[in-house]
């Protein structure tokens, strides 16, 4: 018991946790876990990019969502996708010269 809560598999949830379910868990020192689905449908694998930009146009950006009322994920993401079909990768192409190394013989 941690002050007036009893710690026990069956009884540490709160009340106002009733959406947890302690039976699914092996011990008490397991985590709860969440059994709602809530939230928004996933979009599939994804991969995260950190970027840092400069503080002025950080400040920028975050007035830029403050008026949509969106965030940065949700904003930036169709931009870089964009920009990103938009390169050809044969333009790209890495022009890298052989080193003049002789055969052994």
């Amino acid at each position: 018991m941690v002050g007036n809560i009893c710690i026990h598999k069956e009884h540490d949830t709160p009340p106002l946790l009733g959406y947890f379910n302690n039976g699914n868990r092996l011990d008490g020192t397991m985590p709860l876990q969440k059994l709602t689905k809530g939230g928004r449908p996933s979009k599939g694998d994804r991969h995260t990019f950190n970027v840092k930009p400069d503080i002025h146009r950080a400040e920028k950006l975050r007035a830029i969502l403050a008026a949509l009322d969106t965030n940065a994920v949700d904003y930036l993401t169709p931009i870089v996708a964009k920009h990103i079909d938009s390169v050809d990768l044969s333009e790209l192409q890495i022009h890298q010269e052989a080193l003049p190394i002789a055969k052994a013989s």
